[in-house]
């Protein structure tokens, strides 16, 4: 009798159906879009460099500051110039002073020669008259010409003198424009970089390294790549969607005209539009293109799309089976997908739970749970199955003599 209750083994319980959780299938709009990863670059970036040579004395900025073009960065010691702007004064003065000799002594040879031609002229008549000699008329013929021929030279220095008063205004243009760039000024308005430069160091004419870094931040560009097989597909003016900053967008300005042969991508530049505070050059943003729009296509949680040897499939929860449905993915928003299928609007799919599935075998929904457990199938309830069932047995087992 007590073998015999040993021996009794409980009835095998039938395993439910896998519980899934499923979504309707809906006809619907989506964005394709392709994601970039853009490099923010100032508009214009200038390296401020000395344009004359000389000690740094005096530092106008600070680090990290905002200038507005024409601010004062920096001063090289002026002394050396100021001296040579006043030597080119005085090299235009004296050049202002020999054109006034110059011009003295023409109108001074002008009236010599002037007196030369009438005594010529009039004893040339004389001299037809018989009155004077040959040699007397070639006299004053030859005084004539002397004063021409004097006339002639001072013109030329005349000219000559004021071809040097050009080069001294000349000099002194350019020894006051040198004494000008003593002060460095900003080029462009924007936000100073780090100091390259301290006072007292020397500099030299375009040449070491530049005193200082402007980079314009407003407005700002974002480089970025694109696949060859977008191009026709992307355009200039298209909007350039900034992903985790609202108020900031990008419109296209210019796409380039050669593609790189090892990444196969073309460069593409957008002008970011709206609030780019935060922003520095140099700066990576996660952003992204419209390549095309879908209209009435059929949407489904991503989740709801699963990848096999075959490629991607869903489940469709059609009677109470699940029927495995090849899907053509024809784009993602990372939380919807658009697909071709043989799936029609307002149909379930799994989402949720796919894992113990098998193509055509049984399940349960959410709403399958619910009624099973109002009609008391016992499952997962205190006193059920085969741990709670069995107990007492056991224990009836343990008081067999």
């Amino acid at each position: 009798m007590a073998r015999g209750l040993l021996n009794t083994a409980p009835a095998p319980s039938r395993r439910p159906p896998p519980l899934v959780q499923t979504a309707p299938v809906v006809l619907g709009s989506m964005e394709e879009r392709y994601p970039v990863s853009a490099e923010v670059k100032p508009l214009v970036s200038v390296e401020v460099r000395p344009e004359v040579s000389g000690t740094i004395q005096r530092l106008f900025f600070q680090e990290g500051t905002e200038v507005r073009r024409g601010d004062p960065l920096a001063l090289i010691n002026p002394t050396p110039y100021r001296v040579a702007l006043d030597q080119a004064r005085a090299n235009t003065s004296r050049a202002r002073a020999r054109i006034g000799e110059a011009q003295a002594q023409r109108r001074l040879a002008e009236a010599q020669l002037r007196l030369a031609s009438d005594r010529a002229r009039r004893y040339v008549g004389l001299s037809r008259q018989g009155a004077l000699s040959r040699d007397d008329e070639d006299t004053y013929r030859t005084q004539e010409l002397v004063a021409r021929a004097n006339l002639s030279a001072l013109e030329g220095s005349a000219a000559s003198a004021e071809a040097e008063l050009a080069a001294a205004r000349a000099a002194e243009a350019a020894a006051r424009l040198n004494l000008d760039h003593t002060l460095v000024r900003a080029p462009i308005s924007g936000r100073i970089g780090q100091q390259r430069i301290s006072p007292g160091n020397l500099v030299r004419e375009q040449e070491g390294k530049p005193l200082v870094v402007i980079n314009q931040t407003s407005p700002l560009d974002a480089v970025f790549g694109i696949p060859q097989r977008w191009e026709e597909r992307i355009q200039v003016g298209q909007r350039l969607r900034i992903e985790g900053r609202p108020g900031l967008v990008g419109r296209i300005v210019s796409i380039d005209n050669t593609t790189n042969a090892s990444t196969g991508t073309v460069l593409a530049k957008a002008r970011l539009e709206g609030n780019t505070a935060g922003l520095t050059p140099g700066e990576t943003v996660n952003a992204s293109l419209l390549v095309r729009r879908l209209d009435g296509a059929l949407l489904l949680p991503s989740p709801a799309v699963q990848r096999g040897q075959q490629g991607p499939f869903v489940y469709s929860a059609r009677g109470g089976k699940a029927v495995l449905v090849p899907v053509k993915v024809l784009a993602s928003d990372g939380r919807r997908t658009a697909v071709e299928a043989d799936l029609q609007p307002g149909e379930p799919v799994v989402v949720a739970g796919q894992f113990a599935l098998v193509p055509g075998g049984p399940l349960r929904t959410g709403a399958d749970r619910k009624a099973s457990g109002a009609g008391g199938s016992g499952e997962g309830q205190p006193g059920s199955g085969n741990a709670a069932g069995n107990r007492p047995r056991q224990q009836q087992q343990q008081q067999q003599p």
